[in-house]
Order: structure tokens, then C-alpha cells, then sequence
């Protein structure tokens, strides 16, 4: 990892307190807004993202929670931002607990892995760990990214930095997916044609645009 400047040290220590900050901030909103209730769910919705599902348990705002689609994606995003604050700060010490450092074992290796396969995010650097938490891979989330941006050489601030841009950007894609699903969800239902070969094509470029990237990235 690159040496941290003074700077560079104080502006990450101050982001850590904004997180802890926004993170209260938004518990509080929660609590307000749905009561202990809607605590709950964000906790069980969390440990989901976690876990299990990642981001696409905003779309779980659509119909199932009475957390809205952007309540969920902000949760994800803080989400990511704890565990890449907890990394980047504490990294040493976690792979040496005796279960999650097995589990984080895991994840190194994972993106040893990734790196090894997909070269040309070693020379990206900064947008190569953008890139690693964006394209979907498993394992490629702010934990392995966290991993990514240390192999690289990135130093503490850069590393989160990259995997919040990349967080912030994905959360948002989610979210204005179910938005426009929960939206269009009527008019789909009418025309069940015109949804398939909407969802069809979508997909299809997708598809493209994903491999065509990949491609680049072995090169």
C-alpha cells in the first residue's frame, strides 16, 4: 500500500466521523419516520444485503417493507462504506480473528483471483477498483474491493474513495431500476408482449456491453 500523507490521514479520519455521523443520522430518520418497525426491517434488510442479496434488496422496497426503494439503497451504500472504513482501518487485526478472518482469507483470494484473470484492472489502479466493485462478479463488493484497492497499492483514502464512487453509482442504478419497474409495473401487466421483449432486449445489451468490457479487461 502507498505511504499516507498527514493529509491524507486527517481527511480519512474526518470522513470515518461523517459516516459514523450519517449513519445515526439515518437511524434516527428511520425511527422517525416508521418507528421501531421500520428499524427492524432496516437491521433485517442489512443483514440480508450482507449476506446474501447485496443490492438487490432495494427491490424489496417495491412491495415487501414499508422502507421506501431509496431508504434501501442508501442503507446498502452504508453498508458498503462501514466495512470499507473497517477494512482500510483494521485489516491486519480482522484476518486474524478466528471466523472472520477465514471468511476474509476467502475474499483475498477471490480477488487475487479476479486480478490474475482480468489483468487490465492492475493498470486501471484507481478506476480498475471502481471497476472490480461494479462489474458483476462474485464476490466483487466493498469487501473484496477492499482487498483489490490494497493489492493495488492505493492508499487508505483512495481505496475507499474508489469503492464509494462505485457503491454510490450502483446503489442509484438499483434503485432507479425498481423505480421505473414499480412505475411500469401496470402497464407491463397489460402488455405482457411488449414486457417481454422489452426485458429481452435489455438484457441483450447488457449482455453486450458486459462482455465486450470483460474482453478489454483480459487484454
Amino acid at each position: 500500500m502507498s505511504v499516507e500523507s498527514p493529509l491524507e490521514r486527517t481527511v480519512f479520519r474526518w470522513c470515518a466521523v461523517a459516516l459514523v455521523v450519517a449513519v445515526v443520522l439515518g437511524l434516527a430518520q428511520v425511527y422517525v419516520t416508521d418507528g421501531a418497525t421500520g428499524l427492524l426491517q432496516l437491521g433485517n434488510f442489512a443483514a440480508l444485503s450482507f449476506f446474501a442479496v447485496g443490492k438487490l434488496v432495494i427491490f424489496a422496497g417495491l412491495h415487501e417493507s414499508v422502507l421506501s426503494i431509496w431508504v434501501l439503497a442508501a442503507m446498502t451504500f452504508l453498508v458498503d462504506m462501514c466495512c470499507a472504513f473497517a477494512l482500510a482501518s483494521c485489516l491486519s487485526s480482522l484476518e486474524r480473528a478466528p471466523f472472520l478472518g477465514r471468511w476474509l482469507h476467502r475474499a483475498r483470494n477471490r480477488a487475487l483471483e479476479v486480478l490474475d484473470e482480468y489483468p487490465g484492472l492492475r493498470r486501471m489502479a484507481f478506476f480498475g477498483v471502481i471497476a472490480f466493485v461494479l462489474i458483476p462478479l462474485a464476490g466483487t463488493g466493498a469487501i473484496t474491493g477492499s482487498f483489490v484497492a490494497r493489492i493495488l497499492g492505493l492508499t487508505r483514502l483512495f481505496g475507499v474513495l474508489a469503492i464509494a464512487i462505485a457503491s454510490a453509482w450502483s446503489a442509484l442504478a438499483f434503485a432507479l431500476m425498481a423505480h421505473f419497474l414499480g412505475d411500469r409495473a401496470a402497464v407491463f401487466l397489460k402488455s405482457p408482449v411488449l414486457a417481454g421483449a422489452s426485458v429481452a432486449l435489455l438484457i441483450l445489451l447488457a449482455w453486450l456491453l458486459y462482455s465486450s468490457f470483460l474482453k478489454r479487461l483480459k487484454a
